[in-house]
């Protein structure tokens, strides 16, 4: 059972905001970690890049020391059939260099054997510098629920390789707490919290809704109190909320509702179930 762990704020509650105010807006809502975007996933083709950029892995260090607050997951690795091994050790090196204790990967690619092959790739560079992989599943990726997660993390054989529980994306999935409370304690790398209405969108929208439309936790119809109930003790909760509607709100404001949502689930958890 989830009693306490670290609050991360995840990029998409903060959704624009660079990794600077994105390390401000987490420190001033009180969060203890950040998950920064350090490169932008494939269909946000030209946004910026922490990786790369010099100067700015300088400041963020800097904001870190200065703040408090420590780096959980860098965002984002997408295995593809054509994914190198200079691009993934790029983004490791800045990883390792900034302190993530996790590269947060989507897998963009159906043969499972060779997603595996680069999977393992991935986690004996992260492995040489001390960083953990935590594989995240979306319906509409190529690996779609937690049981595909595990298949693939089975078949990398890898130790420093996890899983990542999204609530959303286990709901949409036809996941439930009650398989996540079959994992092993160490198989689990962190997990991403928000609410939804019970009812999916179509699936062509499936995208949209978790990139726009997620409700802060509490908010909706997801299983979150079984979903702490199955999660081991200490496990990082991200706090991931974007919503279109809370764009013209400022980045600590969103920051702030959706942790303190989270900690009002925690405290009544039970009304949840």
């Amino acid at each position: 059972m989830w009693r306490q762990g670290a609050f991360s704020l995840a990029y998409l509650t903060v959704d624009g905001a660079g990794p600077l105010e994105h390390i401000a807006a987490a420190a001033e809502a009180g969060y203890q970690s950040a998950g920064l975007r350090i490169l932008p996933p494939r269909h946000l083709a030209g946004a910026p890049a922490v990786v790369g950029n010099v100067p700015l892995i300088r400041a963020i260090k800097r904001a870190c020391s200065e703040s408090g607050v420590s780096l959980l997951d860098a965002e984002v690795v997408s295995l593809t059939p054509v994914s190198t091994r200079a691009q993934l050790q790029a983004v490791v090196d800045v990883a390792a260099e900034l302190g993530f204790s996790f590269i947060q990967t989507v897998v963009e690619d159906s043969d499972a054997r060779r997603a595996a092959d680069r999977l393992a790739e991935l986690a004996d560079i992260a492995a040489a510098a001390k960083t953990g992989v935590a594989l995240e599943f979306m319906r509409f990726r190529a690996v779609t629920d937690l049981q595909s997660a595990m298949r693939l993390i089975d078949l990398a054989g890898r130790p420093n390789v996890q899983v990542l529980i999204d609530a959303l994306h286990l709901a949409r999935s036809g996941g439930t707490p009650e398989q996540v409370a079959t994992l092993s304690p160490d198989s689990i790398a962190l997990a991403q919290l928000c609410d939804a209405p019970a009812a999916a969108p179509p699936d062509e929208l499936l995208a949209r809704e978790a990139r726009t439309a997620r409700l802060p936790p509490g908010e909706g119809a997801l299983p979150l109190g079984a979903l702490l109930d199955a999660l081991p003790d200490g496990v990082p909760l991200s706090i991931e909320v974007p919503n279109t509607a809370h764009e013209t709100l400022d980045y600590a404001v969103r920051a702030r509702c959706a942790l303190g949502a989270t900690k009002s689930l925690r405290a009544h958890k039970y009304r949840y179930r």
